[in-house]
């Protein structure tokens, strides 16, 4: 057993209750970072559903974010992140009707 000030100063400094805190802090985020993401594709679609011209979008481009999407969903579900669930099942539906807005133009 460790005794002393600098056991105390070390485990206070280093120990786990900072780790957790920033733990927590990211986890939170998470949420935050996801939804940010999710708006930034948002865009995309207005524009691929209102604009007649999709010329300049490129849809091997968003099938693949919606591929990757569709891993990362994956993965969440099997290691139960909810973060990455919700994250990745509301960019799927968005990435989803950017695909079809661009093949049916």
């Amino acid at each position: 057993m460790q005794t002393g000030f600098h056991h105390a100063v070390k485990t206070h400094k280093h120990g786990k209750s900072g780790k957790k805190n920033l733990i927590t802090f990211i986890d939170k985020s998470a949420y935050l970072m996801g939804a940010l993401t999710v708006a930034v594709n948002i865009p995309q679609l207005v524009s691929v559903w209102t604009v007649p011209d999709t010329g300049g979008v490129s849809l091997i481009s968003w099938t693949g974010f919606l591929l990757a999407s569709c891993f990362w969903l994956y993965y969440g579900i099997l290691h139960r992140e909810k973060p990455i669930i919700a994250i990745n099942g509301m960019l799927i539906v968005v990435q989803f009707l950017i695909v079809v807005g661009i093949i049916s133009r």
